[in-house]
C-alpha cells in the first residue's frame, strides 16, 4: 500500500515539473513573439521534436510503428492546429490568457470522446464544459479581443480553437495508444507539424542566430521535456490526479507572465481563468479512475 502511495507521489511530482516546463515555454514563446512569427515558432518546436525522435529511433535501431497511418495523420493534423493557434493566441493575448484557453482541451476531449469513442460524458463533465466555455468568453472579453459585441478577435478565436484542436488530438491519441507506442505518436505529431508549419513560416521567416536561436531551441526542448515528463509521470499516478495537476500550467504561465513580462491582470480575466480551471477539474473527475500506465490521458497536453 505504501509503495503505491510513494509511486503516486513520484508521478505527481514528475507532472508538476512538466507543468513548470510547459509554463516557462509559454512565457518564452510570448517573449519571442515580439520578433519571431507564430508560424516560425511552431516550426521550431516541431523541428526540434522531429530531430529528437529521429535520433531516438536511430539509437534504438528500430523504426516507428506505422500500422495506423490515418490515425497518425489525424494526430499530426489536430496537434498542428492546436500548436499553431496556441502560438497565435500567445502572440495576441499573452502567455496567461492563451494558456488558459488552450488548457480547456480536456473538456473538449470529453465531448469528442462521446461522439467518436462512444464514451458517455459524466454530468460533472457537462457542467465543466459550461463553466469552461463561460470562462473562455470572459477571458477573451477582458483581454480586449471583442472589437464589437459578440464578435471575438483573432486572439480569442485562436485560443478557443487551440483547445478544440487539442481536445480532438487527445481523442485520437487515446485511440492510437491501444496499439501504437508513444514514441511513434509523438514522432508523427512532430513530422506532420514541421511539414505544415514550415511552408507557413517561410514567407515571413526571421533569421535565427545568436541568442535568438538559442532561445528558440530552448523553447523547443522545454516542450519536449514537458511532454516526456508528463507521459512518464502518468505511468505512476491516476488519470484524475494527472489531469488536475496539469492545471498548474495556466496558473504558472499567468504568474510568470505577470512577473517577468509585466502582462496586465484584469479582474474579469482572472475570473474567467478561474472558471476555466474549475471546469477542467470537474471534467477530470470520474466515478472510477484506473491508473494510466504511460498512456496519454484525457488531461494530456496534446499540443
Amino acid at each position: 500500500m505504501r509503495g503505491g502511495i510513494v509511486q503516486s507521489r513520484r508521478g505527481t511530482w514528475l507532472i508538476v515539473v512538466s507543468s513548470v516546463f510547459f509554463a516557462v515555454m509559454a512565457v518564452l514563446a510570448r517573449h519571442l513573439s515580439a520578433t519571431v512569427p507564430a508560424a516560425q515558432l511552431s516550426f521550431v518546436r516541431f523541428a526540434v521534436g522531429a530531430a529528437v525522435m529521429t535520433s531516438w529511433f536511430l539509437v534504438r535501431r528500430q523504426g516507428p510503428d506505422l500500422r495506423s497511418p490515418v490515425k497518425l495523420l489525424l494526430r499530426g493534423l489536430f496537434g498542428t492546429g492546436a500548436v499553431l493557434t496556441y502560438f497565435i493566441a500567445i502572440e495576441r493575448l499573452g502567455s496567461g490568457p492563451a494558456t488558459v484557453l488552450n488548457y480547456c482541451s480536456p473538456i473538449w476531449a470529453a465531448v469528442f470522446a462521446g461522439l467518436v469513442l462512444k464514451e458517455r460524458p459524466s454530468n460533472l463533465a457537462r457542467v465543466g464544459l459550461l463553466l469552461a466555455t463561460i470562462g473562455a468568453v470572459l477571458v477573451s472579453i477582458a483581454t480586449g479581443e471583442f472589437k464589437e459585441p459578440l464578435s471575438p478577435g483573432v486572439g480569442g478565436l485562436a485560443g478557443v480553437a487551440s483547445g478544440l484542436f487539442g481536445g480532438a488530438a487527445i481523442t485520437v491519441i487515446r485511440s492510437l495508444r491501444q496499439t501504437t507506442n508513444a514514441a511513434t505518436v509523438f514522432f508523427a505529431f512532430s513530422v506532420v507539424g514541421a511539414s505544415i508549419s514550415g511552408p507557413l513560416a517561410a514567407p515571413r521567416w526571421v533569421p535565427l542566430e545568436g541568442a535568438l536561436l538559442v532561445s528558440c531551441l530552448v523553447m523547443g526542448l522545454l516542450s519536449i521535456g514537458g511532454q516526456l515528463l508528463f507521459t512518464f509521470g502518468m505511468g505512476f499516478t491516476s488519470a484524475t490526479a494527472g489531469s488536475a495537476t496539469t492545471q498548474l500550467v495556466p496558473v504558472l504561465a499567468w504568474v510568470l507572465g505577470l512577473t517577468l513580462l509585466n502582462e496586465p491582470l484584469v479582474p474579469l480575466s482572472a475570473l474567467g481563468a478561474l472558471l476555466c480551471v474549475t471546469g477542467v477539474l470537474l471534467g477530470a473527475l470520474r466515478p472510477t479512475d484506473p491508473v494510466a500506465r504511460a498512456v496519454a490521458s484525457p488531461g494530456s497536453p496534446a499540443p
